[in-house]
């Protein structure tokens, strides 16, 4: 049994142009954001990659970055749904608490406010992955998500991005997956049409 997985980041939405918190809040895609949904779909296509099945969170900015990249059955889930920011939803990014030195990541700084620790999002996004991936085998399957639901699940699987990669709006991760686990083999931004082999 075998998959592979392009786990992908949604295209910029309003709250994102404004440097506003979007976690389980939503905001829709920009006519910016929806060009960057169209630029993935280009990469995909130039690179011969199509899909069998494809997943998105719950959330609108997901689902509508799907639609705009392919037109195959597709199927929403909670577990790829974007981090919890409590209290900071839909506020200023610059009132968010500042990483603790040398952290990668708000560990748990916002569960405090309501918010979610990084470590149950990599954990939920992986529970989720892995329960949808068994009912597929040999298949190529989609996945739109999150930047912060992305990187939980990078951190929480032991992953090492390249240096410099960070998850911008369309991002994407090349991931095969057996039973064996999960292997990151590339990231990709199709806006640049950058491809870093990990």
């Amino acid at each position: 049994m075998a998959v592979k997985l392009y786990l992908m980041r949604h295209g910029q939405t309003l709250f994102n142009s404004q440097k506003r918190v979007q976690g389980w809040c939503d905001s829709p895609l920009t006519e910016k954001g929806k060009e960057q949904a169209l630029s993935a779909k280009t990469y995909f296509e130039e690179a011969g990659v199509t899909f069998d099945f494809a997943y998105a969170s719950t959330q609108e900015r997901a689902r509508d970055t799907l639609e705009l990249i392919t037109d195959t059955p597709f199927e929403q889930v909670k577990g790829l749904k974007e981090m919890s920011f409590g209290v900071f939803e839909a506020r200023e990014e610059e009132l968010l608490p500042k990483h603790r030195p040398g952290s990668q990541s708000f560990e748990d700084l916002l569960v405090p406010y309501g918010g979610e620790d990084i470590r149950q999002v990599g954990d939920r996004v992986a529970a989720c992955l892995e329960a949808l991936l068994e009912n597929h085998d040999g298949e190529t399957l989609l996945a739109v998500s999150h930047g912060a639901a992305m990187w939980g699940f990078i951190l929480q699987q032991g992953m090492v991005l390249p240096d410099g990669f960070t998850f911008g709006n369309c991002a994407i991760c090349q991931i095969h997956w057996d039973e064996a686990g999960f292997v990151l083999e590339k990231v990709i931004n199709p806006l640049t049409k950058e491809v870093f082999d990990c």
